[in-house]
């Protein structure tokens, strides 16, 4: 592996669980780093707008690697408004960073990449299956923008499809069931018997820095996953046993799903925002999990945080939150 240490790296949705992460990573070994994002923080955080790349146009100029972790991940929002920021953002971030002659992009996509009916253990040369609702449709056409600009050779490009990212400030699986937990609203479709595939914060950011920084990864596309799976029931068990509580109720997908549309009524209805909707409840039914072969011949990367670990540090960081009682 021939590894080359970007000059300066630009994060996008340097505000988010990933991106911050990802800042914290790069400044505790000593590598330039500025993000961007809608709120700026006053120091290496700059408000920008990616949909508007010439409000960072100057921040551009002294960056030679991109990693683009900006996205809207909730299942409630909006068809236009997710196409707006997942691809036409990217398209416009892919066509500055070209005009900028920044020599590296790094895409963060998603394993809902490869579907939900997909089985068994998946690599990359699995077909790619839009079947997941307007997220999944917009991963797979930013991933198609990036591969594009691949093909013209006017970027060396990589994407990296994470699993089921958790860790301290995890919004999707660390606060959002503590607090359906606390409202008395959580419950696991498929009986609980879906796939979940925990990969810690810190095995992600590191394999994204490996992405960037190794020369032989330009072109490719790497899933940055666990080694295997383990039932959703027993990943949110310990959410359950963090609140002293017993749990989870589980429920048959038809039941999930039939809630799931419910709950959404009302909160159109109310003008409020349903996180558990149907895209959220198919999702935690697939049962499929991801090989990380290449990432380690290419990378040299596998996860080296247990699950023990990892699910403890989230249950400290939770409880310094206030978000366990």
């Amino acid at each position: 592996m021939t590894q080359k240490k970007p000059k300066k790296v630009l994060i996008t949705g340097a505000n988010g669980f990933i991106g911050n992460t990802l800042m914290r990573y790069y400044k505790a070994n000593n590598v330039p780093v500025v993000g961007v994002d809608l709120v700026g923080n006053g120091d290496d955080i700059i408000k920008g707008d990616i949909a508007q790349p010439d409000s960072i146009s100057d921040l551009l100029k002294s960056c030679d690697v991109i990693v683009h972790t900006a996205a809207l991940v909730s299942n409630s929002i909006a068809d236009r408004d997710m196409w707006r920021v997942n691809v036409l953002a990217t398209r416009n971030l892919i066509a500055a960073a070209e005009q900028h002659k920044v020599r590296r992009f790094v895409q963060l996509s998603s394993i809902v990449a490869y579907g939900n009916s997909a089985e068994g253990e998946l690599d990359e040369e699995q077909p790619v299956h839009a079947d997941g609702g307007s997220y999944v449709l917009t991963k797979l056409a930013s991933e198609h923008t990036v591969l594009a600009a691949q093909a013209k050779g006017s970027l060396e490009v990589v994407i990296i499809r994470p699993g089921d990212v958790y860790g301290p400030g995890s919004r999707p699986w660390v606060i959002l069931p503590l607090e359906a937990i606390a409202k008395g609203q959580f419950m696991l479709p498929a009986k609980g018997e879906g796939f979940f595939r925990p990969t810690y914060i810190d095995d992600l950011v590191r394999g994204i820095a490996l992405a960037v920084s190794t020369k032989e990864a330009n072109g490719e596309i790497f899933n940055l996953s666990c080694e295997g799976y383990m039932p959703t029931k027993e990943f949110f068990s310990h959410h359950f046993k963090w609140v002293n509580k017993r749990g989870p109720k589980l429920v048959s997908t038809g039941f999930a799903l039939f809630a799931a549309k419910a709950a959404t009524k009302i909160a159109n209805l109310t003008g409020g925002v349903n996180e558990a909707s149907t895209a959220t409840v198919t999702q935690l039914c697939t049962k499929s999990w991801f090989s990380i072969a290449k990432a380690e011949r290419i990378l040299g990367w596998k996860p080296e945080v247990s699950f023990d670990d990892g699910i403890e540090r989230s249950r400290v960081w939770a409880a310094e939150q206030g978000l366990i009682k």
